[in-house]
């Protein structure tokens, strides 16, 4: 079976996270995004590739707009339903 995750929706429905990293060598923040209240703000249907979501972004430590993202897999306190 092939899980395709490129949307919110999809993210959250099979249990992954995003995480996101500043890339401002001075700050090198990590986060973990909130994906429900960010679809709630985007909508479900909201891509969630890098380039869905990168304009949108920005540290909130230091402001720099260049992030990564990481996958984030399932874990028991985000378990896959």
């Amino acid at each position: 079976m092939t899980v395709i995750l490129n949307t919110l929706g999809s993210l959250i429905d099979n249990g992954h996270g995003l995480g996101v990293h500043c890339l401002n060598p001075e700050c090198r923040r990590y986060v973990e995004l909130d994906l429900p209240a960010l679809a709630a703000k985007l909508g479900r249907d909201h891509g969630s590739m890098h380039r869905d979501l990168a304009p949108i972004m920005k540290c909130t430590a230091c402001g720099q707009k260049r992030v990564k993202f990481t996958l984030l897999a399932p874990t028991p306190s985000r378990p896959r339903p």
